[in-house]
Formats: C-alpha cells, structure tokens, sequence
C-alpha cells in the first residue's frame, strides 16, 4: 500500500515540474515575441514618415495634386 502511494505521489510531481517547464517556456516565447515587436516599431523618422505614407495613400486619403 505504501509503495502504490509513493507511485501516485511521484507522478503528481512528474507533472507538476511539466507543467512548470511548459508554462515557462511559453513565458519565454511571449518575452521574444515582444521583444521583437518593440524592436521593430524603433524605426528611425524617415522609415516611420514612409511607412505613415504609405499607410496613407493606401487609405486613399491623399490629395492627387500633392506629391508628397
């Protein structure tokens, strides 16, 4: 009896220490994705005035006779 207790004991540490492992894991993952994101919206002002160009003229709120 004690020994089949000491086997449902294990396997609850087993993956309660899964459990742990995944859960950081994907922390990490989030942390990169962000880190990444935050990366790239540091862009210097000329890439961000071309970006908000373009972003612009695809809304269609640009004036034709403007060449901006």
């Amino acid at each position: 009896m004690n020994e089949r207790e000491s086997k449902g004991n294990r396997r609850g540490w087993q993956l309660w220490v899964l459990g742990a492992v995944v859960s950081t894991a994907c922390a990490a993952v989030l942390v990169v994705r962000r880190h990444r994101a935050a990366s790239r919206e540091l862009l210097d002002p000329y890439e961000q005035w071309w970006r908000r160009r373009n972003a612009i003229r695809g809304n269609g709120e640009h004036n034709s006779h403007l060449f901006v």
